[in-house]
């Protein structure tokens, strides 16, 4: 997500949970190109990752089959375990450009094309440098849209008959998908909403479009989607006719309960994908490993979605301890790299300070739910672990809240003395500034 997901918080989410699989931003080709064009660090501090452990995912958006290979030449030295192309952001969020959403205008045609570019990049990288997290070559992927709506009129409302949503959106769906398998995309993510391309601001894009994921579980259960290179005999010699592929939900996923619920309707799912929840609410993440470990179990037996849930708990004593530890590794770390590269300016303190901010908001959040405090109807409030809050020790989140603090006046050099906490809340609010603040 634009602002938030650069290497700075994936390296902090890193820290938080071992297994999650870590997206980048969106990034387009040219600004990629630009990058490796000017002096000093700017494609390194563009293209990192957050961390050397775990799986982590670089999004390129672009429409360009040549300069989208010639981006993805320059991030695969960075050994990320995934690429994906992006044809999912309306042309409002994406900054306009036939990109994006516009891709599943021409039924995928478009998508393929470029899918394949990115392919035969990752098939000709022999460096083993080049290779992701596992020791092996990336795949690449497409996340994508349920359907698109050149406007909001022309969305299929969610009582239309069955008629009407298989010819306007499942079918046009799998014809797209079908083709992005044939290019060589080894996976799928679906944002389970249409995207309406103009007249609709980027919020309600996420929110307005009705939610679908009947559609992408009715592909997932009928189990067909496989690449066909029989057609395409100058595909990539790696892309196996035989390759299924996964699907990975986008879109209403806001707790843990909804995953399990997800994986209760669908059990065949590869994964389901998050954007706001685990920025509103970061320290759910600890308990994600857990979570995932359980929602295996559970998947191997007769699948319960109370089951799945096990591995998930209030905040505690030990859950304190932990954001904090993840905190002061992540902080201490980024504070000496500031005096190894003398970078000490705004703009690099700003974006290495924002995960800092987003874990105080989140337990500011929890402390007054749980002492009964809280009156606002803030976005975050609807991002709860299925009733967990009421079980949060409130002793324990404001431990947590006082070591956050200290570790974010170490970071931003605020000075010890009196009203130190108050000082330090106004000096990371400045760090990260108005815009982020505000968002948050």
């Amino acid at each position: 997500m634009r602002d938030y997901t650069d290497r700075h918080h994936r390296r902090f989410t890193r820290l938080l949970s071992r297994e999650a699989k870590l997206w980048s931003e969106m990034e387009k080709p040219h600004a990629i190109l630009k990058a490796a064009d000017a002096s000093g660090n700017k494609l390194d501090r563009l293209l990192s990752r957050g961390s050397d452990e775990g799986y982590e995912v670089f999004q390129i958006g672009g429409n360009d089959p040549v300069t989208v290979a010639q981006a993805t030449r320059l991030v695969l030295p960075y050994g990320y375990d995934e690429l994906n192309l992006n044809c999912g952001c309306p042309a409002i969020e994406s900054g306009g450009g036939d990109y994006g959403a516009a891709l599943m205008r021409d039924g995928g045609d478009d998508a393929a094309r470029v899918i394949e570019s990115m392919v035969r990049e990752v098939e000709n990288a022999d460096s083993f440098a080049m290779y992701g997290s596992k020791g092996t070559k990336p795949k690449v992927s497409v996340k994508c849209r349920v359907g698109i709506a050149e406007t909001l009129g022309d969305v299929v409302p969610k009582d239309a008959c069955a008629e009407e949503v298989l010819e306007k959106i499942a079918a046009p769906l799998e014809r797209f998908i079908k083709k992005c398998a044939d290019a060589g995309a080894a996976s799928v993510v679906v944002h389970c909403r249409q995207a309406v391309m103009s007249g609709m601001s980027p919020s309600k894009n996420r929110g307005v479009p009705p939610l679908r994921p009947e559609i992408l579980f009715d592909l997932v259960a009928r189990g067909d989607m496989h690449v066909n290179v029989n057609d395409f005999s100058d595909r990539p010699s790696f892309v196996d006719a035989t390759q299924s592929l996964d699907f990975v939900l986008n879109g209403g996923v806001s707790s843990f309960a909804d995953v399990a619920e997800a994986f209760a309707k669908c059990p065949n799912l590869k994964g389901a994908q998050a954007g706001r929840w685990p920025l509103l609410r970061p320290f759910d993440m600890l308990h994600m490993d857990a979570f995932l470990l359980t929602l295996d179990d559970a998947l191997k037996v007769s699948f319960r979605k109370d089951d799945a849930l096990d591995g998930v708990r209030p905040f505690d004593r030990d859950a304190s301890a932990r954001a904090v530890a993840a905190a002061e590794a992540y902080a201490f770390r980024r504070a000496a790299a500031y005096e190894h590269q003398s970078r000490r300016n705004g703009n690099e303190k700003g974006a290495a300070a924002r995960p800092l901010a987003l874990a105080l908001a989140d337990l500011d959040d929890r402390l007054e739910r749980s002492t009964g405090n809280d009156e606002s109807e803030s976005e975050a409030s609807s991002f709860s672990s299925f009733e967990t809050d009421d079980d949060d020790d409130p002793d324990a989140l404001a431990n947590a809240v006082d070591g956050l603090l200290s570790v974010c006046g170490e970071l931003l050099e605020v000075e010890r003395g009196a009203n130190r906490a108050k000082r330090t809340r106004k000096a990371l609010a400045k760090a990260v500034g108005k815009k982020v603040g505000g968002k948050q």
